[in-house]
């Protein structure tokens, strides 16, 4: 089975053929019998343990640094290699079977704990790291040494004791793991990390003059001041590995130092090689040496690691800093007012339009500031107080490079010394250059919109005014026409008049009313009436059309009463019955209603072609005409409207389809009070010849309106007076030759006057409030309720002659009783 050893310069498949079980096995037998036959050339006679155990440290650094993957054959290869080295010398096969246990548990202790509590891959490139490999390395110990230690006591007879025995065991794998176990960990690293050339050089030169130093202590003599030398020679040096390069140089360079001591002391040359000093001593001194050279050193170089790490990632969290400044135009500023010096992030140079500087005289900031924004700039800052010490101003700054200005939203937090006084502002200044000219454009835009919905208001207003005359006009036609004729088809003829002109002015309404939906001006005026009213209109509209069209038509009658916006109720149920007259060309259409709950459920069904289920959500908005197969003419605005008057009345609006059999659609109405129905009847009597006595004087300025409201007054036997202008009719009543009972004026009137202004003067011209109707074609509420507010009666255009005699009626009622 192949082994995968991660690195970053050569690839898993490559790790595979170059790491094979057997290949590692014998490796590491061959590395650690070297290691141990150079470890029993340094036995202490009196319990025949090593002083100095670098076997402990080869099998451990392997298992460390190329973790877990390679634990059974670095147990294979150190347990030959024990046997080897142990059986070519003076032990047994009992107690060599003791040692290689103990050889072999040490490294898979210490790599279990720093896998436990380290993780993997290991570095020595943190201070946690260095420390759990030190503390793991004396546990590991302490347990390979009880191994070590019954294995001499039961097959050896030591002369020392066993707790001689095992401490000289555990300060030997001590010593041997902590010199080259981080010699291997830091050669691993280099495999997983390529180092970039310029450290590789520095790292190699430090390491020649380590070299030359140990060179140095082999051949020198042993005198006093060599000693001396060798502290201030490689404590500097250690340094200097450990501040500037990878801690895997410090690893070398501590084992080259530990080599260098087991060298002297073995063959009795240089600072540890006095003959003259007891060898218990000399091996002391050389281990307690080790030990102490190889943690300060690695400790030095994890701190010194951990430093660089930390100044990379505030390097590195400060260059996406600066690239999230740049990317949203954001500048950091720091404002000492003592020194008068503003220090500004990197970016400012492009965003304002500055030298590349990172401070800025303060007076010359304020220069740049545009003169208009200046005074509010200077009057903000001098103006901050303690509590209240942060602040957000916007304003424009002059790039002194001449590319125009720049516009800043700044937001800063003030500092103050004890006295409260200003020292010190700092915060983020924004450039917002794009969302002002976007703004700027916004408000063009907003202007141009409303100036275009204002001239489309001024020109519906127009065209309501103007389309509205010669309805009215018919209207009055008609209803002196009617008086002539009482029956027989004639009144018929006549009635269907009434009915078209009652269309004609529903749909001229509607039409309208979409403006005012979309201005927001159209208000429901509510009221309880019999649903059967609204049916009756309808089915006389719309059932010689169906009929026409070779369909069946029924309308379910109900003495039921809702209470809504009649001619808004109306106009919905209108459009669903046109939409329901184009999508069918066969069966029938239905028009009913049916009581549930509180409410009244007005349904139209009809057969048609229905909608499939993709198309209903959309079918209300506007222009949606369904797909092209479906289309059948039209603006696709009549169930948009429906849509949308239901929604204001809170009506609301259920749609169910089947395509190819019909659909079926619904308006749920609020159930209406008998009692309220019943006074709203009450208070519309039908006019009666008679019931007006009086002299109208009428001021109307177009002359079809004039004749006609003429022939219609005069057909009921009322004295009118009709005349163009305002003038005329103050011009008679100043000569008194007219005393009118009531004023019916046109609201829009040639010239600059109104007739809510021309009843004005006609009442004052009187000296008395006569009763007055205004008539106007323009239905807006701020024209509509000005004039109800002047307790002035008030008749839309085009209403039925019916309607205007109700009213005079009224009024003339009102005008006799006495209050």
């Amino acid at each position: 089975m192949a082994l995968d050893v991660a690195t970053t310069d050569v690839s898993r498949a490559q790790m595979r053929q170059a790491w094979q079980p057997w290949a590692v096995s014998v490796a590491v037998a061959i590395v650690f019998f070297l290691a141990a036959r150079l470890s029993l050339a340094l036995l202490d006679k009196s319990d025949g343990v090593a002083v100095f155990w670098p076997a402990a440290g080869v099998a451990t650094g392997v298992l460390v640094a190329f973790g877990p993957a390679l634990r059974w054959p670095v147990v294979v290869g150190v347990a030959a290699a024990t046997v080897a080295a142990n059986l070519l010398g003076d032990r047994n096969l009992a107690s060599t079977a003791f040692f290689a246990v103990a050889n072999a548990s040490g490294p898979l202790i210490v790599s279990g704990l720093i896998q436990r509590f380290c993780g993997t891959p290991f570095e020595l490139d943190k201070l946690r790291c260095v420390l759990g490999l030190f503390a793991a390395t004396i546990v590991a110990a302490m347990i390979d040494g009880l191994v070590g230690m019954l294995g001499f006591v039961f097959f050896h007879a030591p002369a020392a004791s066993p707790a001689a025995v095992w401490s000289h065991w555990l300060v030997s794998d001590t010593v041997g793991t902590i010199t080259v176990a981080p010699l291997v960990i830091g050669l691993a690293s280099f495999l997983r990390n390529a180092l970039p050339k310029r450290e590789i050089a520095e790292g190699a030169f430090a390491l020649a003059i380590v070299v030359t130093l140990c060179v140095l202590l082999v051949i020198l003599p042993n005198r006093p001041w060599i000693f001396e030398l060798a502290i201030a020679s490689l404590a500097p040096l250690f340094v200097w590995i450990a501040a500037r390069v990878r801690p895997a140089f410090t690893a070398i360079a501590t084992f080259l130092c530990a080599i260098t001591i087991v060298w002297t002391t073995i063959f009795a040359v240089g600072l540890f090689g006095d003959p003259r000093s007891p060898i218990e001593e000399r091996i002391l001194s050389a281990q307690a040496t080790i030990l102490a050279t190889s943690f300060g050193a690695l400790v030095l170089a994890a701190l010194f690691s951990e430093r660089r790490q930390h100044e990379t990632a505030i390097l590195e969290r400060e260059r996406r800093l600066e690239e999230a400044l740049r990317a949203g135009g954001v500048i950091t500023f720091d404002w000492d007012l003592q020194t008068d010096l503003i220090e500004v992030s990197r970016n400012a140079a492009e965003v304002l339009g500055l030298a590349p500087q990172q401070f800025i005289k303060g007076a010359n900031w304020i220069k740049q500031v545009h003169p208009d924004d200046r005074p509010s700039i200077t009057a903000r800052l001098g103006a901050v107080r303690p509590d209240d010490p942060s602040h957000s101003m916007t304003f424009r700054f002059m790039r002194p490079d001449g590319r125009g200005e720049v516009w800043l939203e700044q937001v800063a937090i003030t500092r103050v010394d004890s006295a409260g006084k200003p020292i010190r502002i700092g915060g983020l200044m924004t450039d917002i250059t794009e969302r002002k000219r976007f703004e700027g454009e916004i408000s063009r835009a907003w202007k141009s919109a409303a100036l275009a919905d204002r001239a489309k208001s001024s020109f519906l207003s127009a065209a309501s005014h103007d389309l509205r005359q010669p309805l009215q006009t018919l209207r009055f036609l008609q209803g002196a026409l009617g008086l002539h004729l009482t029956g027989g088809e004639g009144r018929e003829l006549v009635d269907g008049m009434a009915r078209s002109l009652d269309t004609m002015s529903s749909i001229l309404s509607s039409l309208l009313d979409v403006n005012r939906l979309e201005a927001g001006s159209l208000r429901p005026s509510k009221s309880d009436f019999a649903i059967t009213e609204i049916f009756d209109s309808l089915a006389a509209d719309f059932s010689g059309a169906i009929t026409d069209r070779g369909l069946r038509w029924r309308m379910v009658r109900s003495g039921l009463l809702v209470r809504s916006d009649k001619r808004m109720l109306e106009t919905m149920i209108r459009n669903l019955l046109s939409n329901a007259l184009r999508y069918t060309d066969r069966g029938r259409i239905l028009l009913g209603c049916r009581r549930v709950g509180d409410k009244v459920r007005i349904e139209v069904w009809d057969s048609g072609i229905g909608i499939t289920q993709d198309q209903l959500p959309h079918i209300f908005q506007e222009y949606y005409q369904g797909s092209p197969e479906a289309e059948r003419g039209g603006l696709g605005l009549g169930l948009a409207i429906v849509r949308r008057l239901g929604k204001m009345l809170d009506h609301p609006i259920g749609a169910h389809s089947t395509p190819g059999k019909g659909t079926v659609i619904t308006i749920e109405v609020p159930r209406g009070d008998g009692n309220g129905g019943r006074r709203e009847r009450v208070q519309k009597p039908r006019y009666e010849q008679g019931d007006f006595r009086g002299t109208i004087l009428v001021v109307e300025d177009e002359a079809s309106v004039r004749a006609s409201i003429s022939r219609l007054l005069k057909a009921r036997g009322i004295e009118g007076i009709v005349v163009a202008t305002a003038s005329d009719a103050l011009a008679r009543v100043h000569r008194q030759e007219i005393r009118p009972d009531l004023l019916l004026c046109d609201y829009n009137l040639q010239g600059s006057t109104n007739g809510v202004t021309t009843i004005g003067d006609l009442r004052s011209a009187l000296g008395r409030n006569v009763p007055a109707i205004i008539m106007t074609g323009d239905i807006r509420s701020e024209v509509v309720e000005p004039i109800a507010a002047q307790g002035i009666s008030v008749l839309l255009k085009p209403f039925l002659a019916d309607e205007l005699l109700q009213h005079i009626a009224r009024l003339s009622r009102e005008q006799a009783t006495p209050s």
